[in-house]
């Protein structure tokens, strides 16, 4: 679903301003077929710092996310949506790499009460700087289950793991990622939250880099003051450590910053209150 795309970060901006633009006009209106359209971003401001035997480096970027998902209800247990993002990493995200990138691609979600399973697919081009050359193209299929628990109204636990292939641009399997990240948030007073986030990847290369192996541990804490149901801000500090069974490929990364957050739905119906 999710392969052949050849999409410039210029043309990706356009066709996200586009589309957000025609859920603006139909917003408030019922939908006549039951399909979400969602628009998500993040306007940040945030420090990175990556060292490894070899080097440091040091990248401060203003560089905003923006995304865009459609989602259709099959079923009333069932969904499916296509998406596309693009912009700098979500502020904590420590992707693969630092610098901007798009994506596109689609899903298909199976819930059981809290649970939710599925599969997704996702191209993506990675560039050098913001939208400078292309440095790599990926293509991933994700296997995932997470859950959602609220023991209180001012507690939320999202427990989450994900099983990834990597597909190279020739379609080429490059590496298999096995993961798995607790999401934990706790109103501190009012519109103040805390928020710790803990994540463990095992990524197990294959082709080029055969018996490759990086064990990678993230952890990613700080606040978030919720003005309302759509729009937030956060300041946090994060930490990941990668070691690896290859020599030079061990690295740590440190990461600090605010950012500006909005989540809205445009075919939420006027004067509902919540997500």
């Amino acid at each position: 679903m999710a392969a052949g795309f050849n999409i410039t970060g210029r043309k990706l901006w356009l066709g996200l301003a586009a589309a957000l633009g025609l859920a603006a006009t139909a917003q408030g209106a019922e939908p006549q077929v039951p399909i979400q359209v969602r628009a998500d971003g993040s306007f940040p401001l945030q420090y990175i710092e990556s060292v490894s035997n070899t080097s440091r480096q040091h990248n401060l970027s203003a560089a905003p996310y923006l995304g865009l998902v459609a989602t259709a209800n099959l079923a009333p247990d069932v969904s499916t949506s296509v998406f596309a993002n693009g912009g700098h990493n979500e502020l904590g995200s420590f992707r693969d790499n630092d610098n901007t990138f798009v994506s596109a691609g689609g899903n298909l979600v199976k819930r059981w009460g809290a649970l939710s399973t599925g599969i997704s697919v996702e191209h993506t081009h990675y560039y050098d700087g913001i939208f400078g050359p292309t440095t790599n193209i990926a293509n991933d299929v994700n296997l995932f289950v997470g859950t959602i628990w609220r023991p209180n109204p001012d507690l939320k636990i999202t427990p989450a793991a994900t099983v990834s292939m990597r597909f190279d641009e020739a379609f080429a399997v490059q590496r298999y990622t096995y993961g798995a990240r607790v999401e934990i948030e706790q109103r501190l007073t009012g519109p103040w939250w805390a928020f710790v986030t803990p994540r463990l990847r095992y990524l197990d290369y294959v082709g080029s880099e055969a018996g490759r192996r990086d064990t990678r541990l993230a952890i990613v804490g700080g606040l978030k003051y919720v003005f309302n149901d759509s729009v937030s801000a956060r300041m946090l500090a994060g930490y990941e450590n990668r070691s690896s069974n290859v020599a030079g490929k061990d690295s740590d990364k440190l990461t600090f910053g605010v950012s500006l957050d909005f989540d809205i739905d445009f075919t939420r119906p006027r004067g509902l209150g919540g997500r």
